[in-house]
């Protein structure tokens, strides 16, 4: 009689895959009869995906005439650098059998002036995602852009939420979702839904297990840590309690904040009575596929009011409520490293439950810096 021996190792890599393979409701009770195992996920920033015939000029004339350089640049920056980014960014999730792709929103440019235009566009990026061959899925977060512009609503409905239910393997009515994988939980946060986006929060949140390492993926960041300080969640005096709110609970959970929308590089730890949560902020719209790294500043002194003469010329009106934001923010801050680039990045989970990140500027092949994120909870 012949005998079948499978190795442990072996054996614990067949039940990974089939983990991996359930659709994300069966997850939580499958998910605690595996060892964990380490694994890779990419993470892409904003790409603004967009071409001119996507746009009606006329709209754009009489509703957006200040974007208009900026559409005619993302279209030339999709034309002439994304295949780049897209092709060694999935050579490098070949390498490191990257599970998924994370994006965190504005995978278009949107402004578009019809929905049939905003159709066209949404769906063009959709077939370019696909023609890549990943061979692993796309999620991708909800920004403004995505959602900018007539009809463009109406498309992110009905044609967005379609194509992530296929990524996430599961019906969604909401960019409001919880990924798990293996021993993380991605919690996927709708910045454009509120009030409800806090209370789902407040909800999904409690379902984080303290063996899991927790990603609060967002396309605003949470955390300010450039000119452009008024940019972040609640950032309005009347939403004070809310901001707090939310700091508090991420903290508490020792969550990754994983955002985009400023299109630069940053990694951030902040404290709260909480205790830390660490945000990484990350672009992906590159102007140059030799584009310099400028502006890299790492350390407490170089977080402050100073950072607003990044940009010396960004709307000068809100110059003091910036500087007031980066003033009242300094004292939390454990942990600062910023540069002005876009790239995209490599981020490892380990059996211990540790996140490494790695960025690479540009289209390069080898990282501009890698950081245990993990590590910088504890700061």
């Amino acid at each position: 009689m012949n005998s079948f021996h499978v190795s442990r190792r072996k054996f614990l890599e067949y039940l990974s895959m089939i983990a991996a393979a359930l659709p994300l409701q069966g997850r939580a009770n499958a998910k605690e009869r595996v060892v964990a195992q380490p694994f890779n996920f990419m993470f892409l920033g904003d790409l603004h995906f967009d071409k001119l015939m996507h746009h009606d000029m006329n709209y754009l004339k009489e509703k957006y005439p200040n974007d208009i350089h900026q559409i005619e640049n993302y279209s030339r920056i999709t034309r002439d650098n994304l295949s780049s980014l897209m092709r060694v960014s999935k050579e490098c999730a070949n390498e490191t059998d990257a599970k998924f792709y994370l994006q965190i929103g504005d995978f278009v440019e949107g402004l578009c002036g019809s929905k049939e235009l905003a159709s066209v566009q949404t769906n063009e990026l959709i077939d370019y995602v696909e023609q890549q061959q990943l061979q692993r899925p796309f999620i991708a977060i909800k920004g403004n852009h995505d959602i900018t512009g007539t009809g463009a609503k109406e498309v992110y409905e009905e044609i967005v939420l379609p194509w992530q239910a296929k990524q996430l393997k599961r019906p969604l009515t909401s960019a409001n979702n919880v990924y798990v994988y293996n021993n993380a939980r991605f919690l996927l946060f709708d910045c454009f839904n509120e009030p409800e986006g806090l209370s789902w929060l407040k909800s999904v949140i409690k379902e984080h297990k303290k063996d899991e390492v927790l990603f609060f993926c967002t396309h605003i960041p949470v955390v300010p840590y450039d000119a452009r300080s008024n940019w972040h969640i609640y950032v309005h005096p009347e939403q004070q309690q809310q901001r707090e709110e939310l700091l508090n609970m991420l903290a508490e959970h020792k969550a990754i904040v994983l955002s985009g929308h400023l299109h630069k590089t940053s990694i951030v730890t902040r404290s709260t009575p909480s205790g830390n949560l660490v945000q990484v902020g990350l672009g992906s719209v590159i102007p140059s596929l030799d584009s310099p790294v400028k502006n890299h500043l790492k350390g407490l002194d170089a977080y402050g009011s100073d950072l607003v003469n990044l940009e010396p010329h960004f709307v000068p009106a809100s110059l003091q409520t910036r500087i007031e934001i980066l003033e009242k923010e300094k004292p939390f801050i454990r942990h600062y490293e910023f540069a002005d680039f876009c790239g995209y990045a490599s981020i490892n989970v380990s059996k211990q439950r540790e996140a490494t990140l790695s960025i690479f500027a540009n289209a390069d092949r080898h990282p501009w810096t890698t950081v245990n994120l993990t590590q910088l909870l504890k700061t």
